[in-house]
């Protein structure tokens, strides 16, 4: 008989407790073991939110499969720990429960690894701001990439990335060389609509340990087939609207395999209690649980208009989880493509120039890259916007 594996053991066990939670569930417990172990069942019960007598039964039909020690507390055997890809378990734990600007201190054993990160983000293609890239800082690659493994999300798993200006695919290959985890992921996969961006990461990952595939692909547009219904984790920091939120957390849907309790982490910025709502209505319509949400996760280079920040909202899939795009996407989708145009004056000339997702210059970073037509000038005052009154006294 030829020897089980991971897959074949979730779901015997996930079946053996007729667990609603489904393989995700074990995989779960499995994670929680794999982080604290020596830990008692009630301990695996908090972290995994799963009832006392739930958790035991799993962890009974793993230690019948070997999986799971026969002395208590609970702890994986040896011959667990590799099958399930935990004979590696060596990246640090990190503390969510605070995320105030600045997040937590890193550990220090990744000092070296942010180094390096450091300079490869100087190389990174410029930043895109008409289809709403903002690079996430050093620290942020890592803690994203940390709490994934946290959350049992790497390990073992076919991972997407929907875009990747922030290089999450070259922070997991060097998070991974790092302690030698080898063949950690069973697969990666980036797509991105801006092919500078996928042109440097490939550069980037062309001895990864495993297996990566880069699509040039506009999320306005379906997932290629090759891209539907395959994976485990889905990673997604869209453009700063609802509608892009709703349309790459619909392409991440069509993405996950059909199990439940697939994993989907969105990064999306403070808006108003209105377009909140719209987000997390959209999500709740999708059929995903929020697992968690964590307030100011990400952190941003220059994005003035989030705080510099952005939440990290942890989804899981569900019977019910279905995309709400389906089709084609023809509407506005940039945070570019809802602002009309607005007024600017060199203050050297006084020559007026229009910045606006239809005009020459989108933003008006592009105004002073190309400087005033008139002088060459590269200083500009807003003018107030047409219909918009005199401005009130200051007082």
């Amino acid at each position: 008989m030829s020897e089980p594996n991971p897959d074949s053991i979730l779901r015997a066990v996930s079946t053996a407790v007729a667990l609603v939670e489904g393989e995700a569930g074990v995989r779960d417990v499995l994670g929680v073991v794999a982080r604290l172990e020596p830990v008692s069942v009630r301990g695996i019960s908090r972290a995994v939110e799963l009832p006392v007598p739930i958790v035991a039964a799993v962890c009974a039909e793993l230690r019948k499969r070997g999986v799971v020690d026969r002395q208590r507390p609970v702890r994986l055997t040896r011959w667990g720990r590799r099958m399930f890809g935990f004979d590696h378990q060596t990246l640090p734990p990190i503390n969510v429960g605070s995320f105030d600007r600045g997040g937590p201190d890193l550990p220090a054993d990744l000092t070296n690894v942010a180094r390096k990160l450091t300079r490869i983000s100087t190389e990174t293609p410029a930043v895109r701001v008409e289809i709403d890239q903002a690079h996430c800082t050093v620290a942020t690659k890592l803690r994203r990439v940390l709490f994934l493994q946290q959350a049992g999300a790497l390990s073992n798993q076919r991972v997407l990335l929907l875009g990747d200006d922030d290089l999450i695919s070259i922070t997991i290959e060097h998070v991974a060389r790092h302690y030698e985890l080898g063949a950690w992921i069973r697969e990666l996969a980036v797509v991105d609509v801006d092919p500078a961006v996928l042109a440097f990461c490939r550069a980037h990952l062309s001895d990864a340990p495993f297996p990566v595939g880069f699509f040039l692909h506009d999320l306005r547009t379906p997932l290629p087939r090759a891209l539907t219904r395959r994976f485990d984790t889905v990673l997604t920091d869209p453009p700063y609207t609802p509608e892009g939120a709703e349309l790459f957390l619909s392409r991440a849907a069509s993405a996950l395999s059909e199990r439940v309790g697939a994993n989907v982490f969105l990064c999306f910025g403070m808006k108003t209690p209105r377009e909140s709502l719209r987000v997390q209505s959209a999500i709740a319509d999708m059929g995903f649980v929020i697992r968690r949400l964590i307030r100011n996760f990400n952190e941003y280079i220059g994005a003035g208009a989030l705080g510099g920040t952005s939440h990290l909202y942890h989804l899981t899939s569900t019977t019910e989880t279905k995309a709400l795009v389906v089709n084609s996407h023809e509407g506005r989708l940039y945070t570019g493509e809802r602002v009309p145009a607005r007024r600017y004056s060199c203050t050297a000339c006084g020559a007026i120039e229009q910045v606006g997702a239809d005009q020459r210059n989108k933003t008006v970073g592009d105004l002073k890259m190309r400087g005033c037509p008139g002088c060459g000038g590269t200083a500009f005052r807003p003018l107030p916007k047409l219909g918009a009154g005199p401005r009130p006294p200051r007082l």
